[in-house]
């Protein structure tokens, strides 16, 4: 009798929960179908990945029965029943330009923020509600954001992720022509440079129908249509670019107070034509490179103080030598040799021009310039006459002046 009385219990429990589930089910139908719907979608395409998930509050263990409570198997049925509405959720991921997105406790701007997830973090999609979609971490996290911030692409996620602290590489593909850089993301804009297929560039964000990138060895930026260029698949830090343009500003900086200290100094010393402006420079002639093949004849003679000839020389006494050999008289020592010829800036440097360097106010150093940034000189003991750069950091920052002396 007490096992008759127990399972008269159970049926009408069953029957009971059963009857609250069916209308649970009904309310449930409408997002279920469009679940099933992204679900189908979702299976189709390669780069969504679907997931089964256990509800948090399965039952689990046992409890005495009593009348009114739910029965094991009610909470069985029930369990399924969420289980079969709500599992095998579509797998996600948060991107965004920004590090974070903010999760919203409803699906409106306005709502509270309940927390944030990194972009590139895997998430599951439980509802979508115009524009927004309601997910769920795996932490717990559960609230809406905007749709436009989740993708099921896992490629476009890890890209999205690694654009938080890197700047992608790309590369010109223009088919053997050149791209224009642009001062502004318009056609209308002023041409900067033009950039030959091949060359490399930095990708620092986009505009309309234009990319801005930094590029160069000085690490300058502009605009180039988005068509022009093509991600290599590697990246550079963010930080550490950043602290290349900075090294490069700071020396640009630099020589331009040591340039306007060297036009100073030079009017101080009185120094013939040393207020000649840059437009009014001479051009570059057969002399200046004739002094510049000169002196590459003496590569590799080793440095010796005070040495004015091919057995030896010190930096002024290649440059008296090799002067002499073109017919141009000079004085013997650097600080003299700075008070000779005409003063020519820095940007107006040509091949043949001397090149000076200064510390505490002295000058101790002088070469040749022969082009692109570099010159030939005798650089100290123990080394020998080689070409060598004059925009490294300590050249730029003991830079002094030139002067042209044919």
């Amino acid at each position: 009798m007490r096992n008759f009385k127990h399972s008269a219990i159970v049926i009408i429990a069953v029957a009971m929960i059963s009857s609250l589930t069916a209308a649970q089910f009904a309310d449930m139908k409408d997002s279920k179908i469009e679940r099933e719907q992204r679900i189908n979608a979702a299976a189709a395409s390669d780069s969504i990945t679907i997931a089964e998930k256990e509800l948090d509050g399965a039952a689990t263990g046992s409890a005495e029965l009593t009348v009114g409570d739910e029965t094991e198997a009610a909470q069985e049925e029930a369990t399924e029943s969420e289980i079969a509405a709500k599992s095998f959720l579509p797998i996600a991921y948060v991107i965004s330009s920004e590090g974070e997105v903010n999760v919203m406790a409803m699906p409106s701007d306005d709502a509270e923020t309940v927390g944030s997830i990194a972009v590139g973090s895997e998430v599951q999609i439980t509802e979508s509600s115009e524009g927004w979609y309601k997910i769920v971490d795996d932490g717990g996290l559960a609230g809406y954001v905007k749709s436009d911030f989740v993708t099921q692409n896992s490629s476009a996620a890890n890209e999205a992720k690694m654009s938080v602290d890197n700047y992608k590489i790309a590369q010109v593909h223009v088919n053997g022509g050149s791209v224009r850089v642009r001062a502004a993301a318009s056609t209308d804009s002023d041409i900067l440079d033009e950039l030959e297929d091949g060359r490399y560039a930095y990708i620092l964000g986009g505009e309309d129908d234009f990319i801005k990138i930094c590029y160069g060895a000085e690490y300058n930026e502009g605009y180039v249509i988005n068509t022009s260029l093509e991600f290599v698949g590697e990246w550079e830090d963010k930080d550490e670019l950043r602290a290349k343009q900075q090294e490069v500003k700071e020396a640009k900086e630099a020589a331009a107070r040591a340039e306007e200290l060297a036009r100073q100094n030079a009017q101080a010393a009185g120094v013939a034509d040393a207020v000649k402006s840059v437009s009014a420079a001479p051009a570059a002639s057969g002399k200046g490179q004739a002094i510049v093949n000169t002196a590459m004849q003496y590569l590799g003679v080793p440095y010796v103080w005070g040495g004015t000839s091919p057995s030896g020389f010190d930096c002024s006494g290649l440059v008296q030598y090799v002067c002499s050999k073109n017919g141009i008289s000079v004085a013997r020592v650097a600080a003299d040799q700075r008070n000779c010829g005409s003063y020519v800036s820095r940007e107006n440097l040509q091949p043949g021009d001397l090149v000076f360097f200064a510390k505490g106010g002295n000058i101790h150093h002088v070469g040749i310039y022969i082009g692109d940034g570099n010159m030939i000189h005798a650089p100290q003991t123990g080394d020998v006459v080689k070409v060598s750069s004059i925009n490294t950091e300590y050249r730029i920052a003991q830079y002094a002046g030139a002067v042209r002396v044919y």
